[in-house]
């Protein structure tokens, strides 16, 4: 009976450094899985960053381009002058055609249903009249305004695929 017990035992004792392998093994393996999906996180945000730096340089290096280009037309004061004046000239006319257009509206709504002049002018000011003001002034402000804005708006929405673009 001692014999058999003595055996157990050592059968015993023999298998507990493969049970303590084993489970070595397994936190080894999980640390470097965990290893790897943090280096897989750190690689994608690092790659998602230099997509937005080569959409910054590629934005910069079409400005430039733009700007070389119109350096590199000379056609003559004039010419360059009535060029560099079409934007100017015809934002001034929609901007008075759009001034006249809400007057008009405002002094409708307060001539024909007694309105009073600070409530036809909000109702004169919707959604759309404050979109197309807003790309008035993006227009001429720049791109880059538009970009943050953008980025603004989709960041607010959660499980937004184009925030992640």
């Amino acid at each position: 009976m001692i014999s058999l017990i003595g055996t157990l035992i050592g059968f015993g004792t023999s298998i507990v450094p493969e049970v303590l392998g084993y489970f070595k093994q397994k936190q080894a393996n999980e640390q470097e899985l965990r290893m790897l999906e943090a280096k897989a996180k750190y690689a994608s945000q690092l790659s998602e960053l230099r997509v937005k730096e080569l959409d910054a340089e590629a934005e910069i290096q079409e400005t430039k381009s733009i700007y070389e280009h119109d350096r590199t037309i000379d056609s003559g004061p004039f010419i360059n002058s009535l060029r560099g004046s079409v934007r100017p000239v015809i934002t001034y006319l929609f901007f008075i055609m759009f001034a006249a257009v809400k007057g008009t509206l405002i002094y409708a709504m307060i001539a024909t249903q007694n309105l009073d002049w600070t409530i036809a002018i909000q109702m004169a000011w919707d959604n759309e009249t404050a979109a197309i003001f807003s790309a008035i002034i993006a227009f001429w402000f720049g791109n880059r305004a538009m970009g943050k804005a953008r980025a603004h708006i989709y960041s607010d929405k959660p499980n937004s695929s184009i925030a992640s673009k």
